[in-house]
Order: C-alpha cells, then sequence, then structure tokens
C-alpha cells in the first residue's frame, strides 16, 4: 500500500514559519471534540502564544482557563499538530487568550503536485470571460497547490486570474466548509465529450492556487487518506 503523504515527523517551531493573522484550527476537550477556527495574534517563544478567542454565530465560544487544546495549522507544505493548555483568557477589551507553548510539534509533509481525483461543485466567482453557467464548473481534481477546473467555456487567458468558490464537507470539523480562492490559469484544454445528446465540447482549466487555504488544504489531506 502506497500512501501520498509523507510519515508523521516531530518537528521544531521555526519549521512552522508562523505567522501573526495566521489561521488554525482548534480542537476543544470535551464529551464531544468541539472545533473551531481562529486566528494567531503573537507569541514569545518557549514561553506562550496568544490566539483571537473563537466566534461562533455572532458569540464567544466558552473556553476557560485551564482547558486542554489540540491546535492544527497549515503552512507551506505540511500540517502541524501540537497540544496545548488555556493559561490566561485576556477578554476586556481584545478577546485573546494565551496557551502554553507547544512541548511538541508534529508535522505531516504533503506533496504539492500530488493530484487527487473528486468531484467538487464549483462557483465561478471573478473571471476574465464570464461563464455561460456557473453551476456547469466542476473541480475534477485537486492538490494543495491547484486544481483541474472543467467547464463548457473558457473562462480567460493563460496567466489570467480567477476567483472560485467551493463547498465541501470536513470531516475533521464535521462542517460544511465554504472558501473563496483566488487561481490563475496555468493551461486551457479542449475536451470532447461523449453524451446519451452528442458528442459535448469542455475547456479544462488548469488551476495555480494564488495561496493556499487551510481549510482546503485539510480537505486535500483527507483525500489524499482516502484514497491509500
Amino acid at each position: 500500500m502506497s500512501t501520498n503523504t509523507e510519515p508523521l515527523q516531530q518537528a521544531a517551531f521555526s519549521a512552522i514559519q508562523m505567522q501573526v493573522g495566521q489561521r488554525v484550527l482548534l480542537v476543544l476537550e470535551g464529551s464531544a471534540a468541539h472545533k473551531q477556527y481562529t486566528n494567531i495574534i503573537g507569541w514569545v517563544e518557549n514561553e506562550f502564544l496568544i490566539l483571537r478567542v473563537p466566534h461562533e454565530d455572532g458569540w464567544l465560544v466558552h473556553i476557560r482557563e485551564g482547558m486542554n487544546l489540540d491546535l492544527r495549522l497549515f503552512t507551506g507544505l505540511s500540517i502541524f499538530t501540537f497540544k496545548s493548555r488555556v493559561n490566561h483568557l485576556l477578554l476586556h477589551p481584545r478577546n485573546y487568550m494565551l496557551i502554553s507553548f507547544p512541548k511538541e510539534i508534529w508535522e505531516a509533509p504533503m506533496r504539492e503536485h500530488k493530484r487527487i481525483l473528486t468531484s467538487l461543485k464549483t462557483d465561478i466567482l471573478r473571471s476574465t470571460f464570464s461563464p455561460e453557467s456557473s453551476a456547469s464548473f466542476w473541480i475534477k481534481d485537486i492538490s494543495i497547490a491547484g486544481a483541474a477546473l472543467l467547464g463548457p467555456n473558457k473562462l480567460g487567458e493563460i496567466d489570467s486570474t480567477i476567483q472560485i468558490r467551493v463547498q465541501f464537507e470536513l470531516k475533521l470539523t464535521g462542517k460544511i466548509e465554504e472558501v473563496d480562492i483566488e487561481g490563475k490559469i496555468q493551461n486551457i484544454e479542449p475536451i470532447h465529450l461523449n453524451s446519451d445528446v452528442g458528442e459535448q465540447s469542455k475547456f479544462r482549466h488548469g488551476i495555480l492556487f494564488v495561496q493556499p487555504d487551510v481549510k482546503l488544504a485539510l480537505f486535500v489531506h483527507e483525500l489524499e487518506k482516502n484514497s491509500t
């Protein structure tokens, strides 16, 4: 059996290349694991991290001092996981929390160009050429770096930029996630498909993502694991 990700390995904090504002997934302790996205505000290495307290439906998520956390974040070509603990809540005026600095960090490297077959409905938010029907565009394979987008007409020329919206179920959160992502058209290939109503012409767009999204990276990671 082959795998599409490298074996889990221990990593140094510097490997994360953490940035202020970076998106992170929190898994809160409890009888039913509660998962929320939030942002990194700052850190003092070997002492603590500062995160924004997550919101849900306009309300602060209930977090208490002493609560244990699992954190997952995507940087570069890896998903990093580590455990932490809520040390202090600074709810006024900024809704921040200080959490313990990770003692062990685990890295799951991903292959940038490993394409995974899928069938993911895609809405076209912006393109050089107006789509005949946004509902007729589908991602047929995907990686953390890009995707193959199939539809009834060209969306632009080579090197032009498009913006798409995709929805998918992320098993990690148990939710339907929605992501808007910008991409650059790398190549366009006309394809002729046979159907019950005759031959149809489609256009396959090779898309390079301008900036990979953490939710989408986690989704690709799940697809990779399911394809082994």
